[in-house]
């Protein structure tokens, strides 16, 4: 009969190697993981300027009209909390 085989433990420094190895194969995808959410963010912020661009227009919207309004919305609500 076949004797079973004995597993070969491996070196602190292999085991630190493969350790190395596989840190190494995931903050490279971490990496492409954060550029990825990068450009997902400025398409986003894109998409999203072009609506608001495209309204102003739309509208006869300065971008001063649209900071004052914006501002006075604020104000209003500001006074509204501290009313209550």
């Amino acid at each position: 009969m076949a004797r079973p085989r004995t597993r070969v433990r491996k070196t602190y420094e292999e085991l630190l190697a493969e350790n190395e190895e596989k840190l190494q194969k995931h903050t490279e995808a971490v990496s492409l993981l954060q550029k990825e959410r990068e450009e997902l963010l400025k398409a986003k912020r894109d998409e999203e300027m072009q609506e608001l661009y495209a309204y102003m227009q739309e509208n006869e919207l300065s971008a001063q009209d649209v900071l004052f309004s914006l501002r006075e919305q604020n104000n209003n609500e500001l006074e509204e909390r501290e009313a209550s």
